[in-house]
């Protein structure tokens, strides 16, 4: 089942939720560029709806793997981008400095929290000494075993 069919309601409690408008993908000469959505974002899902009785979301995004950073392309005030390399941007704006910046927080929280979760997953190897990045940055003894706790620690976060 396709994660757009999901009704606002049936999503429960959110992390946060409000107007926001996003810009559309082509918009002609003469139509307005953005338009205002009904934002959720839940966990590490972002879904946004034509209202807040939707039964189905009119786009969703998964978080993990995107950046999230204020838009300073857009002429349009208090914008942020979610973009990724490989995927697409998505462009959103809120109503004022206030709540882009609570959005840009709990947005920024969600992908930090992901990337921590699924990197750990994700990150693996049998040793530390067939890890070239790690093996790279190992100084020479009697710091050695110390400083390779420190880069495996910070290599996994």
């Amino acid at each position: 089942m396709s994660r757009r069919r999901i009704s606002c309601k049936d999503l429960g409690h959110a992390d946060c939720q409000g107007w926001l408008y996003k810009k559309k993908e082509k918009g002609s000469f003469l139509s307005n560029k953005w338009k205002k959505f009904w934002v959720i974002l839940k966990g590490s899902s972002l879904y946004w709806y034509s209202n807040q009785m939707a039964e189905k979301a009119d786009g969703f995004v998964n978080l993990p793997d995107f950046t999230v950073e204020r838009a300073s392309e857009c002429k349009k005030k208090h914008a942020f981008k979610i973009s990724h390399p490989q995927i697409k941007t998505f462009y959103f704006a809120a109503e004022n400095v206030q709540e882009m910046n609570v959005w840009l927080n709990k947005l920024g929280s969600a992908v930090i929290h992901q990337e921590s979760t699924t990197k750990d997953e994700e990150c693996y190897s049998e040793s530390e000494q067939e890890d070239p990045e790690i093996a790279a940055e190992t100084p020479p003894p009697p710091h050695a075993s110390q400083t390779q706790s420190l880069t495996a620690q910070q290599a996994s976060s």
